[in-house]
């Protein structure tokens, strides 16, 4: 209710031609990104995301929280381990989540509704069968992989409590994560709001109560997290069925073509390879962790959780920017996509730096919050401190990339999506492990984020020529 009343109180309905003096206007999304005045459209677009991501990140501390008031490091870090398979049905959704909303964006805003629906159609179904063919393989070789993503023998059967549960509705948490995004390629940034917040919600409300009180550990937590993303996911079916949208989720409309698979797909997969990636780099760098303790594990997993706070609010920031983009590209509109790119890049900018500012000054305090282990501690403060010197750049790393995704510049969204953990990151893991110890392997993220943004910045050439109109088309 709350964000409701700030959204409308940003319906941006006065002192602009479209209205005509003081008349108030409530714009719909896609007159949002057709119409209205730039800076407060992408605010309006992008605030409902915040609330989302926010409320994300309360969940991530919370499930943290919990579980740490079992009084075990082992837990703590058995779910730190299974976090980057988790991110693999991210990586499934985020093909289709990034690449059909890319597409979308463009096609609405080039009044191409009917390839716009078929669009959504495709993405959700292939996502589904996708998500029960990796569910069938992960369980099937779950005990190597989890021995590959670093359970020691003190933590493999609270991984496995964990895993069990969570590869089972893969299929489910990709597919909301479709849904979440053609909501927003079409601007109906609150509606993916409600949809984030009603899994969210519900998860939140279930942790203490299947962890601690029905004692049933990591699996609980792990319950709880299927059951909000499986309602999250039912009221995405309900919205799109109940014909409140240009898109749709019918089968009748599941229409393929060429043009639209390839450009799905060309923005899509790197997206999705980037958090397939991320996902391999983090069971690298928790391996390597595990080296040192199991403790360092459990560190770096609150320190995430924690740090996440920052990631979350930027990417909402450029949500609300993303259909933006590809709407006024797809329409032509270059001079309200040039407004749109510089107001992203300051507020994604500020985020970060601001970020860095509270981590530094209260980031030991965030993480004594959530477990009383004076080793977990000590090693989580330590990947806290140097973690921040990379997270200045993440806004301008983040706005380059969505603004490739968003112009369809698949090539450069390949380098940048990728380069962070492929080029950089992993490399440098073993690299400045080998030579410094522990503190090069903590080093090794933040010198990867600094020269990923050096190479987006690089890159960045042909998308000021696309905001001047210069040689673009918008499929």
């Amino acid at each position: 209710m709350f964000i409701n009343i700030i959204l409308d109180s940003i319906d941006i309905s006065k002192n602009y031609p479209q209205t005509k003096g003081y008349a108030v206007k409530k714009y719909t999304g896609i007159e949002l990104m057709e119409t209205a005045p730039v800076g407060p459209a992408i605010i309006r677009l992008a605030l409902p995301m915040v609330a989302a991501m926010l409320a994300q990140a309360i969940y991530n501390m919370t499930d943290m929280f919990f579980i740490g008031q079992t009084g075990d490091p082992n837990m703590v870090a058995a779910v730190s381990l299974v976090f980057p398979l988790f991110m693999l049905s991210q990586a499934l959704g985020n093909v289709f989540a990034t690449g059909g909303s890319s597409y979308i964006s463009r096609m609405l805003g080039a009044k191409k509704d009917t390839e716009a629906r078929h669009t959504s159609a495709v993405s959700f179904y292939t996502t589904l069968g996708v998500g029960v063919i990796l569910t069938a393989i992960l369980w099937i070789f779950k005990t190597p992989v989890l021995r590959l993503i670093g359970a020691s023998d003190a933590t493999f059967a609270y991984t496995d409590d964990y895993f069990s549960v969570t590869v089972l509705f893969m299929a489910v948490a990709a597919a909301g994560v479709v849904l979440s995004g053609q909501m927003r390629s079409e601007g109906a940034t609150d509606k993916a709001m409600t949809l984030q917040l009603i899994g969210i919600a519900l998860n939140i409300i279930l942790d203490p109560i299947l962890i601690l009180w029905c004692n049933m550990g990591t699996a609980g937590a792990a319950w709880a997290t299927v059951a909000g993303q499986t309602a999250s996911l039912i009221y995405g079916i309900l919205y799109y069925l109940g014909k409140k949208s240009i898109l749709s989720i019918r089968f009748a409309d599941y229409r393929p073509n060429n043009t639209m698979l390839f450009q799905v797909l060309s923005i899509g997969i790197p997206a999705g390879l980037g958090n397939l990636i991320m996902s391999v780099s983090n069971i690298l760098g928790n391996r390597i962790a595990a080296s040192y303790g199991d403790f360092v594990v459990a560190g770096i997993g609150v320190q995430m959780r924690i740090a996440s706070m920052v990631f979350m609010l930027v990417f909402a920031l450029v949500q609300g920017y993303q259909p933006f983009a590809g709407f006024n590209y797809g329409a032509k509109n270059y001079d309200r996509l040039r407004k749109g790119f510089k107001i992203a890049l300051l507020y994604a900018t500020a985020v970060c730096v601001t970020g860095s500012f509270i981590l530094r000054l209260f980031g030991n305090t965030f993480i004594r919050f959530f477990i009383n282990d004076a080793k977990t501690i000590e090693a989580g403060t330590a990947i806290m401190y140097t973690f921040i010197w990379g997270l200045p750049f993440i806004g301008s790393q983040v706005t380059f990339m969505v603004s490739f995704q968003s112009f369809g510049k698949s090539g450069q969204a390949i380098v940048v999506t990728l380069g962070r953990q492929l080029l950089f990151y992993i490399p440098f893991l073993y690299l400045l492990n080998h030579i410094f110890g522990f503190k090069g392997f903590i080093w090794a993220q933040p010198a990867a984020d600094m020269l990923t943004t050096g190479i987006a910045v690089l890159l960045s050439r042909p998308l000021f020529k696309i905001m001047q109109g210069e040689g673009v088309s918008p499929a």
